[in-house]
C-alpha cells in the first residue's frame, strides 16, 4: 500500500488542473496525483474540494484506512472499466503482454492485500493474499482445478506467485467474480487472514465483486509458464487513468484508433492465414477421401467376384452332396448287415462283462466264507481249551471234596 500512502509535500500543479484532471478521472478523496520527476505520486488536498460520487457513508472520512479502501476500490472501478472498453474496442483476446490487463491486476492484488494480518514463519514475517483464495476450494468445489493447475505450474515458489497465477487461471475461466462472492460472503473465514477494517471485510470488498462480473465479456489467454510471477513489483501506473486536456486527449485517442485500426489489421491477416490454413487442410482431406473412394470402389468389385464364385463353389457343392447321397442309399443294405453285426458284438460283450462280474461276487464270497471258517475253527480251539481247563478244575474240586469228607469221618470216629 506504498502507492496510496499520503506524501507531506507541498503541490506543483496548478488547483484548476487538479480540479479537471480529479473531475476527468477519479475522486482520490483527500489525495490527488502529481508528477515528481518520472513518478506518479499520490499527495494530499488542503486547498481544494471535490464532489464524490455516491458511496458508503457510515466511515469516518478522516480514517486513512477508510480513505485507502476507497482508493482502491475507485482504482478498482477504472482499472475494470478501461479493461472492457479497450478489449472490446480490439476485439480480439487478450494476452499477458496487454497493459491494462496488467494494471488490473496488480490492482487486484493492492485489493487483496489490504488489511492483511502478518503471519509469522521461520523466514519472518510474511503477508501473502494466497491464503485467502486457497478458501475457494473448499467452499466451492469446481475451484479446486484452478488451485491444482496453480500447484503444478513450474517456477513458483513463493505464495505471492500462486497468488497471482490463481488471479489469471480465474480470468481466463471467467470466473472471477464467482469466486470473489463466495469468499467475501464468508467473512467468519476471512478473519482469520484479514484485520477487521480490511477492504474484504467492508462493503467495498462487495463492490469490486460486483463489478468483476462484467469481465466476463472479454476473452483472455495469458501464459504463465515462462513469466516470473514470484519477483514482479506491482506498482499502479496512474498515468494510464489521467488526462491532460483537450490536445492530449485527442492526440490520445487518435493513437489509440491508430492502434485499433493495426490491431485489426493484424487480427483479419492473422484470420485469413488461419483460413488459408483451414482450405488446403480441407482440400487435403478431400483428396484424401478422394483416394479412398477410389480404394473402396476397387475393393467392392473384388467384393463382388468373390461372391459370384463362392455361388458357384456352393452351387458345385450341393451337386456333390446329392450323389453322395444317392450313393450312400444304394449301399444301404450293406450297411444294415454290418449293423446287425456289431449289436450282436456288442450284446455278447455285454454278456462277458456281466459274467465276469457275477465271477467276481462269487470269489469275494467264497473268500469271505473262508475267513468265517478260519474264526470258527479257532474260536473251537479256544473253547476246547477252556473246557479242558473247566474239566481239571472240577477233577481238582472232587479230590478236595474226597480229602474233606475222609477227614471229616476220621474226626467223627
Amino acid at each position: 500500500m506504498s502507492d496510496l500512502t499520503p506524501q507531506s509535500e507541498t503541490p506543483t500543479p496548478t488547483t484548476d488542473k487538479i480540479t479537471q484532471a480529479a473531475r476527468e478521472t477519479i475522486y482520490l478523496c483527500n489525495f490527488r496525483v502529481s508528477v515528481d520527476g518520472e513518478w506518479l505520486c499520490l499527495r494530499e488536498l488542503n486547498d481544494i474540494s471535490l464532489t464524490p460520487d455516491p458511496e458508503p457513508a457510515h466511515e469516518d472520512p478522516k480514517d486513512p484506512i477508510a480513505i485507502e479502501r476507497l482508493n482502491l476500490m475507485n482504482m478498482a472501478k477504472l482499472s475494470i472499466k478501461g479493461l472492457i472498453e479497450s478489449a472490446l474496442n480490439l476485439g480480439r483476446t487478450l494476452d499477458s503482454d496487454y497493459a491494462p490487463l496488467q494494471q488490473f491486476f496488480v490492482v487486484m492484488e493492492h485489493c487483496l492485500k489490504h488489511g492483511l494480518k502478518t503471519k509469522k514463519t521461520f523466514l519472518g514475517q510474511n503477508k501473502s493474499f494466497w491464503g485467502p483464495l486457497e478458501l475457494v476450494e473448499k467452499l466451492t468445489p469446481e475451484a479446486g482445478e484452478i488451485t491444482a493447475s496453480v500447484k503444478d505450474l513450474p517456477g513458483l515458489r513463493t505464495p505471492l506467485g500462486r497468488g497471482r497465477a490463481w488471479l489469471r487461471l480465474a480470468l481466463m475461466q471467467k470466473k472471477l467474480s464467482d469466486y470473489m462472492k463466495t469468499i467475501i460472503n464468508r467473512k467468519d473465514l476471512l478473519s482469520e487472514f484479514y484485520e477487521p477494517n480490511a477492504l474484504m471485510m467492508e462493503e467495498e470488498g462487495a463492490v469490486i465483486a460486483g463489478l468483476l462480473v462484467g469481465l466476463n465479456v472479454i476473452d483472455a489467454n495469458l501464459c504463465m509458464k515462462g513469466e516470473d510471477l514470484d519477483s514482479q513489483v506491482g506498482v499502479i501506473d496512474f498515468s494510464m487513468y489521467l488526462k491532460d486536456g483537450g490536445h492530449s486527449s485527442k492526440s490520445a485517442e487518435g493513437d489509440g484508433q491508430i492502434t485499433a485500426i493495426l490491431d485489426q489489421k493484424n487480427y483479419v491477416e492473422e484470420l485469413n492465414r488461419h483460413l488459408s490454413a483451414s482450405v488446403n487442410n480441407l482440400q487435403a482431406k478431400v483428396d484424401a477421401l478422394e483416394k479412398s473412394n477410389t480404394k473402396l470402389t476397387e475393393e467392392l468389385a473384388v467384393a463382388n467376384n468373390r461372391i459370384i464364385t463362392l455361388q458357384e463353389d456352393v452351387e458345385r457343392v450341393k451337386e456333390e452332396s446329392s450323389y453322395q447321397l444317392e450313393s450312400r442309399k444304394a449301399s444301404s443294405t450293406d450297411g444294415q448287415v454290418l449293423g446287425e453285426t456289431r449289436k450282436q458284438l456288442k450284446e455278447e460283450t455285454q454278456l462277458r462283462l456281466d459274467v465276469e462280474r457275477e465271477l467276481e461276487v462269487q470269489i469275494g464270497m467264497k473268500q469271505e466264507m473262508e475267513l468265517s471258517m478260519k474264526m470258527l475253527e479257532k474260536d473251537i480251539c479256544e473253547k476246547q481249551d477252556a473246557l479242558v481247563e473247566l474239566r481239571q478244575q472240577l477233577e481238582d474240586l472232587r479230590a478236595i471234596n474226597q480229602q474233606i469228607s475222609h477227614k471229616s469221618q476220621d474226626g467223627k470216629m
